[in-house]
């Protein structure tokens, strides 16, 4: 890949004489002609490298391993779906018979109180499609977004540029398969593996102060594909009402996934929640909790770049993504025997990082520009989540929802798309 300008922004000496060179209309060849990034490397570097190319000869901030790990963030802790089986059962005493302990076939998106039942077997799997519409706020599709913008110059050079016009077309496709085993009527252990494709292009120009595109530069089509972190879960019912009652479950997810090809985070996230749910022909539901994570994810080190503040500039602090709470609410309403509709209200906020901003960088031009960076404030992300789950046949389930995006200002997805499958024994 050519090498640009702003690679040699750390140095004093260096960065005069390329100011001296970009007077004399002499810019970086990177910076003059169109640049097409194809595979390099892994995903992540793809992206990041694409995100760069569309910078400025004098953007002194490096926006791209910042919007590739936020894809990661958002890939990686996205809702996948309950693991625990639609059909759950409970030993009634004074009949001497197993039965059903519900009336509804369970969320989907959410979490119940109720187990599957002593020595009783679940599996199947479910699918989600995400295309990625925006970050922080920002369009990914329409070149509203901006990795730098606002930049002023000492000294008139040509062409004037002032800021970065960015399409990013990101998706992901997961097929989660999962499996939760009954060990007594009260609890239930499990695990959950993803496979998760996760693509991405796009295209970038510079814009001028005249409103001018200039030195344009795309990112092929590109994608990687694999197992994403596993989850091993256990779900305790700690108290019992018919048909509900409170439950304590423990989500462990492995570093499994592959950091660079976007399908994993590289710790180890262990979630804590309660479970509450009632039975009846209209069932809530409710589940809170907090994934502790075994180190931060790091979105900026402290002391990256320098923030203008006349006359001499400060360090930044650090940002870093090191847990984050989990929350869903919602109600089955059991629309026949063979019919439940699904309506939950799904949440999670992350915990210190994950927001993005401008701030106001000097570049080698003698002025300044606003570089999109890492900011201190977890991102949240709340959606709602209607669906149905058939019972086709015994005690097989086919479940159909969407995930509908009601505000992120992290990276969001305006639909999720889901579809799956669950069987009993």
């Amino acid at each position: 890949m050519l090498k640009r300008v702003q690679s040699l922004c750390h140095s004093s000496v260096l960065s005069t004489l390329v100011v001296f060179f970009v007077s004399l209309g002499m810019c970086d060849p990177a910076c003059s002609q169109t640049v097409s990034c194809g595979r390099t490397g892994s995903l992540k570097q793809s992206i990041a490298s694409f995100i760069n190319l569309g910078q400025s000869c004098g953007t002194v901030v490096s926006t791209g391993v910042l919007v590739a790990t936020l894809a990661s963030l958002e890939v990686s802790t996205a809702p996948l779906g309950t693991a625990t089986g639609g059909f759950t059962f409970t030993f009634d005493p004074s009949l001497g018979v197993v039965k059903r302990s519900s009336r509804t076939f369970g969320p989907l998106f959410a979490d119940r109180s109720l187990t599957s039942g002593r020595f009783k077997i679940s599996t199947g799997f479910n699918w989600l499609y995400s295309t990625y519409n925006s970050l922080g706020g920002q369009n990914l599709r329409n070149g509203d977004f901006h990795p730098f913008q606002k930049e002023t110059h000492g000294f008139s050079i040509s062409p004037d540029v002032s800021f970065a016009s960015t399409i990013l077309n990101l998706s992901s496709s997961t097929v989660v398969a999962f499996g939760t085993f009954g060990v007594t009527d009260s609890m239930d252990v499990g695990v959950a593996v993803p496979w998760t494709s996760v693509g991405a292009s796009g295209s970038s120009n510079l814009v001028t102060t005249s409103g001018q595109n200039v030195f344009p530069s795309t990112l092929a089509s590109t994608s990687a594909a694999g197992v994403g972190d596993v989850a091993l879960f256990g779900k305790v019912r700690v108290w019992r009402q018919e048909g509900g009652g409170v439950a304590a479950a423990v989500d462990v997810r492995l570093p499994t996934g592959d950091v660079d090809s976007l399908r994993g985070l590289g710790v180890t996230r262990t979630l804590v929640s309660g479970i509450w749910s009632r039975d009846g022909r209209i069932s809530p539901h409710a589940s809170a909790g907090f994934e502790f994570w075994s180190q931060p994810i790091i979105l900026r080190n402290a002391g990256d770049n320098q923030k203008v503040q006349f006359p001499a500039a400060i360090p930044n602090p650090a940002v870093a993504v090191d847990g984050q709470f989990k929350y869903a609410a919602g109600v089955e309403i059991a629309a026949g025997p063979r019919l439940t509709i699904l309506a939950d209200i799904v949440g999670r906020q992350l915990r210190s990082g994950g927001q993005i901003g401008y701030e106001s960088f000097k570049n080698v031009f003698n002025g300044t520009t606003d570089g999109l960076v890492a900011i201190q404030g977890g991102a949240h992300g709340v959606s709602l989540a209607p669906g149905v789950k058939w019972n086709i046949w015994r005690e097989v389930l086919l479940t159909g929802n969407v995930l509908l995006s009601l505000s992120n200002n992290g990276l969001q997805s305006n639909i999720v798309a889901v579809a799956g499958m669950d069987v009993s024994f």
